[in-house]
Order: structure tokens, then C-alpha cells, then sequence
């Protein structure tokens, strides 16, 4: 797992601090409306909820219509807020016929499914609620918010599909987009980007008799994708938090707050069962926790630093960030019937860990399938540690054909597979909130034209797949000696990107148990996943673009397959062996505290139950109890522990295999 070489210079313990992140993540009281980081990760690592689960399609587009464009679901029934899924809703995009992408569209919709989280509201500080361990949120706003019954606001749902935790930390960006940055800087996603961003540090006196000063300092610390990722969430409006509630304030929350106070945790935790404090929570405070973990220059100031918050408030974000990023690091699932497989440095193979199905479904996803081709290395994504510089596998930018076969230049390990049409998300297409390019490709182009970016980094362009037809007299960007055509500073202009609607390549690793499929969740099972990779993705063929007229940025490898029905359920077969028994029965390091999850909203999208507490404006919650689960998992009587979301609509994995 790569991590930040100088990662001990703010870290005084990473066991503890380990010990403070899995807390902090699954703590339910950390969000403004008992929102957990757990609360959408509980399901190996994923989310598996089947009801008010439905995003319309904002913000992305300025979408308040859920179903299609007459608002009803693939089932005919009526769309809305509060919709319990049915089987017959999956898949979003769904044709005559499954082999054929031309074929008559018979439902499609530009929702997206997701999670829920807040019921949102604006943030109202107030110096005694933290001290209650609540924060209070203004009424939405109908105008800016389309999650309601009638007057009754439910909870917000986020925009794209929930991707499992477990093994993230082997990924170069965070989040499909790849917004969660590759440097952490100690407050929010966005490395380098953001010029503000710093943290407040503690200085000796130079002389005895003087006192100590607290300097803001910049951080950059790489190999923290998992930290710049972690602290996007907490302050969400969409997932964890009222509208603008900031790290200082969830820090004067949570730090005076014993760990996890309102949840039983289990007395075997293989990280907090020492620390058990029954019935509920653990024996120390948040606060004594970052004592514990984190170097003293970073919490021991004692006075405000930044308005009226001291410095370990002010710094919450850093104690934050760091030790979820150490807990995800020790999520690394590689005990799956594959790996017993394939075998290792100090495990021989053993040809018996796959079923016969299982071999002909890898040799499927190896040559016909060509799935390898995107899924590649031990984490199953181009998007993941080989991107690392100090492996020099691969460069974080590369030149190829293109699925309509003209060169572009792309970000490696990001696709556009013709999931949705383009205009619907922009994905690694889209902008920072600084107004930058989150795609390392535009970025190059951008160093191309001398012009300063936020991610420095090298790129050769005499690796390129299909490498330029001149060479570049920066030195520093490419070798000098690709080819021998002077180069032509106007040749720039004309440099293709396709980036646009594309997202990151997530890993297969336990991939039977993280249904929904797709940034989109439009689809329920492998089978239908399967079946869309069969007839070429989703994507129309129209003269110049695709459906909706934009220039297509489809991945060449995303086309028509010829799969038999037989090689289709081999490779659902074999994607199945990827499965750790250890994340499908909550064993260690896979086990946690209880959860109280969000599930929707009694009766359902025609009714809902205003709560009074709200003065009747937001909708009563029905909750889902996760017991605390201890480092053996969950008892054998329950196999196979974990099912599937496939399961909860009565469809088996192979469910929309061809013919099937």
C-alpha cells in the first residue's frame, strides 16, 4: 500500500491512529443528520439499499424529474423520492435486444443510483450544540433541492453510484472523477490546487523566555489519495453534513465526544475491542485519541488560531484526513479463490482454487473479453499504483486510437465506456472548484503551451501508444528524439483530448458484492454488466458523435465482443472467484462497530411520514441495524454471510447473461 514517505513527521502512532480512524469513520454522530462515513461504505466497502436511492440527475444537469422523460420507472410506475427498486428497473438503458446497442430503446433514464445522505439545509453554529452532539441545519430549500414528497423534504441522494472503500488506497486519484488528489494537503481534496489551503503548527520559542508561536503552514504529502478523499464527504451537503459546516466545527463536535458514545462495539474489534467501553463506545475522547496519534506541534497550542478555534479544531481535517487514510490502508483484500490461484512470492499456485467455469471465464476475460485490457494487475484498474512515478510502468497520460478511430490523448486508467452520453457528466472532464482541469491530460496540454498547472508532473511522449509525428522541444515533458519533424508551436491547437465523460477504472476485487454496477448504478447484476461490454457499451452510432452529437470519446476496446451465452456466464463465473471471503463474512480487518443506516423513509414515494421534531418539513427516517461485528466475522450459520444486491431483488448474478 504506497503512503506518504514522511508520513512520521506528523504521526506520532499509527496504531493509535489507525485506532482513531476506523472510529471516526464509522461514527454515525460525525454527521449533521447521523450520517457516518459507514453509512454508504457498509456493504463490503459499497452500499447495497434498495430504497430512496434514486438521483434525478442533479446537479450534474439541472434535472429536479426523476424516470424517464415521463416520469416513470423501467417497471411503469411512478417515478419519485422515497422509490423502493424492483428488479425490473435495472438496467437504466434497456433494449429489444441485450446483444444489439442499436436496437430499440424500450426504457432509459438519466437517474442515477446512488446513496442517501443529508437532508441538507444550511449549517447554524451555535457555541452549545456542539457540546449536545448536534448541529443544526436550516429547512431546505424546494427551490434548490428536489428531494421531497409534496412538502416533505427525504434525504438527498448523491449523484453517482457509491464504489467500495476496500482496497482504494492502491489508487492514484480518489473518486470517480479522480478529484480526490494524489497530494494531500491537510484540508480538503484538492492538493496543490488549492492556494489557501495550510495547517497550523506549533513553533519553539527561539529563546526560553519567549513564548511559542502557531505559523499556518502548506502541506503536501503524496501517496494520500486516501486522505484527500476522506475529507470530501464530512462537509457534503449531498453526504454527511449541512451546508456549510467546515472542519473546525465538526472538530469543536467531536473531539470532546467519547468514540463512537452512541454505538456497541464488539469486544473481539480487531482494531478497538481493547479500548471497549460497554455498553457503548470506546474509553477515550476524540481528543485523547489525536493526542495519542498525532505529533504534539499540530494540537498543543491552547489558544484560538483561526477565529475562535483552537488549534487541534483547526487542524481537525489533517487528524481527520491521516488516520481514515491509515484504516482504509489496512482494507487490502487478497485472499480470494484467485489469489489461492495464481499464487504468490511464498505460495505456489494451486490449480484446484477455480472451478473448471472459473478457468475458461479468466481466459475469457484475458483474450476474447479483452477485460485485462482495463482491469489490469493484481488491483484489477489501470487506475492504480502503477501510475506511481517510482514504478515507471505507465504514464499518467497516454495517446491512442480512440473508439472511432482517431488518435487522442486521455487520462490513463480513466474511460468513456458509453455508460451515459457524454453531456450527462463530464467525469475527469470537469473542473476543480479553482477553476482547474481535474484531467492530467489537459493539464499537459496546458505545460504543452507554457502555461503553470496545478499537478507538475512528466510525461514522454515517445511512449505513447501511438506517439506524436513531431518531436517537442521541451526537454522536460518528452525525449528529443522521437521522430525527426520540427515541431510547430500551432500543432498544439490541434491536439484531440478525450476526457470528457470519462471515468476512473475501478477494481474487480469483490466485485459479486458492490452491485450496483457503473458510475450510474444502472446496472443490478454482472450478468447485465456482462451483456453491455457484449454488444459495445450503450453508446448510439450517429454521424459525428454519439447520441446526443458530441464528439465521441468512446474507448477503443469498448465494441462489439461476440461472446457465446456460455463464455458470457464463464466470465461472470470468474469474476465471482474475485470475491475475499473475509469481505463477504465481516472477518478481519474487515469487521466494525454497529450502525444505525438511513433506509429510506416510511411509506414510499406517493407518502411520507413528516417528522415533528422538524415541525413537520423533513420526512421521519426508517433505519437499518449492522450489528458490531468482531474480528471472526459473522457466524457460520449466515453463509454465506454478506449477500448481494442481485439477491435483494431476486436475480441471481448471472441475470441478464444473453438468453438467460
Amino acid at each position: 500500500m504506497p503512503l506518504p514517505r514522511d508520513l512520521d513527521a506528523f504521526v506520532k502512532s499509527r496504531a493509535w491512529a489507525i485506532v482513531l480512524g476506523k472510529a471516526l469513520f464509522w461514527d454515525m454522530d460525525v454527521g449533521s443528520d447521523k450520517q457516518a462515513c459507514a453509512s454508504c461504505h457498509f456493504h463490503a466497502g459499497a452500499d447495497d439499499r434498495v430504497k430512496n436511492q434514486f438521483n434525478p440527475g442533479f446537479p450534474s444537469a439541472d434535472d429536479f424529474t426523476f424516470g424517464d422523460a415521463v416520469g416513470l420507472t423501467g417497471p411503469g410506475a411512478t417515478a419519485g423520492p422515497n422509490y423502493t427498486v424492483v428488479a425490473g428497473d435495472f438496467p437504466l438503458h434497456r433494449l429489444s435486444d441485450a446483444e444489439d446497442r442499436e436496437s430499440a430503446v424500450l426504457y432509459d433514464t438519466n437517474d442515477r443510483f446512488s446513496s442517501q445522505g443529508t437532508f441538507n439545509g444550511a449549517f447554524v453554529s451555535t457555541p452549545i450544540l456542539p457540546l449536545l452532539g448536534t448541529d443544526q441545519c436550516l429547512t431546505p430549500d424546494p427551490a434548490t433541492n428536489p428531494f421531497h414528497v409534496g412538502s416533505v423534504f427525504v434525504r438527498k441522494v448523491e449523484p453517482r453510484n457509491t464504489p467500495t472503500m476496500i482496497n482504494a488506497g492502491f489508487f492514484f486519484r480518489n473518486f470517480w472523477d479522480g478529484r480526490a488528489n494524489n497530494i494531500f494537503n491537510g484540508v480538503n481534496p484538492f492538493g496543490r490546487r488549492d492556494p489557501d489551503a495550510g495547517i497550523f503548527v506549533l513553533v519553539p520559542p527561539p529563546m526560553p523566555f519567549l513564548p511559542a508561536t502557531v505559523e499556518k503552514v502548506r502541506v503536501e504529502l503524496e501517496n494520500a489519495s486516501l486522505a484527500s478523499q476522506s475529507v470530501g464527504p464530512p462537509l457534503s451537503d449531498f453526504e454527511m453534513s449541512c451546508a456549510g459546516r467546515n472542519f473546525s466545527d465538526l472538530g469543536r463536535k467531536m473531539l470532546p465526544r467519547r468514540a463512537l458514545a452512541s454505538q456497541a462495539v464488539h469486544p473481539q474489534d480487531s482494531v478497538l475491542g481493547l479500548y471497549v467501553q460497554p455498553p457503548t463506545g470506546l474509553g477515550f475522547t476524540y481528543k485523547q485519541l489525536v493526542q495519542k496519534a498525532f505529533q504534539d506541534k499540530y494540537w498543543a497550542a491552547t489558544l484560538p488560531v483561526s477565529g475562535t478555534f483552537t488549534q487541534i479544531e483547526a487542524n481537525f481535517s489533517l487528524f481527520w484526513g491521516l488516520s481514515i487514510m491509515l484504516y482504509e490502508a489496512t482494507l487490502v483484500s487478497d485472499e480470494a479463490p484467485f489469489d489461492k490461484f495464481r499464487g504468490d512470492a511464498t505460495t505456489p499456485p494451486n490449480p484446484s482454487a477455480l472451478t473448471a467455469q472459473q478457468q475458461r471465464g479468466l481466459d475469457v476475460f484475458m483474450t476474447k473479453g479483452n477485460c485485462i485490457a482495463c482491469h489490469k494487475g493484481p488491483e484489477f484498474s489501470g487506475a492504480a499504483t502503477h501510475l506511481q512515478p517510482e514504478n515507471q510502468e505507465e504514464g499518467l497520460v497516454e495517446r491512442m486510437l480512440m473508439g472511432d478511430r482517431r488518435v487522442a490523448l486521455y487520462d490513463n486508467g480513466f474511460y468513456n465506456i458509453g455508460v451515459r452520453p457524454t453531456e450527462d457528466d463530464p467525469g475527469v472532464g470537469g473542473r476543480d472548484p479553482f477553476g482547474n482541469p481535474l484531467s492530467f491530460t489537459e493539464q499537459y496540454v496546458d505545460m504543452l503551451r507554457g502555461r503553470d498547472v496545478p499537478d507538475p508532473f512528466q510525461v514522454d511522449a515517445c511512449t505513447f501508444a501511438v506517439p506524436f509525428t513531431f518531436d517537442f522541444p521541451l526537454t522536460s515533458l518528452t525525449s528529443p528524439d522521437c521522430h525527426g519533424v520540427p515541431f510547430d508551436p500551432a500543432d498544439i491547437d490541434g491536439l484531440r483530448t478525450a476526457v470528457m465523460g470519462a471515468f476512473k477504472t475501478p477494481s474487480l476485487r469483490n466485485v459479486a458484492l458492490t452491485g450496483p454496477y457503473f458510475h450510474n448504478g444502472g446496472q443490478a447484476t454482472l450478468g447485465q454488466v456482462v451483456a453491455f461490454y457484449n454488444r459495445g457499451g450503450d453508446r448510439v452510432d450517429v454521424p459525428g458523435g454519439d447520441s446526443t452529437g458530441v464528439p465521441s470519446n468512446l474507448d477503443a476496446d469498448i465494441n462489439r465482443l461476440g461472446l457465446t451465452r456460455q463464455e458470457q456466464l464463464d466470465l461472470v463465473a470468474f469474476l465471482e472467484s474475485l470475491t475475499d471471503p473475509r469481505v463477504q463474512c465481516d472477518q478481519a480487518p474487515f469487521d466494525h462497530p454497529e450502525l444505525l443506516i438511513p433506509n429510506g423513509h416510511p411509506v414510499d414515494q406517493f407518502t411520507v411520514v413528516p417528522d415533528p421534531m422538524s415541525l413537520g418539513t423533513k420526512a421521519v427516517d426508517s433505519f437499518r441495524r449492522i450489528p458490531a461485528v468482531g474480528r471472526a466475522g459473522l457466524p457460520g450459520i449466515l453463509q454465506p454471510c454478506v449477500g448481494t444486491f442481485a439477491e435483494q431483488l431476486g436475480l441471481s448474478q448471472t441475470s441478464g447473461v444473453t438468453g438467460h
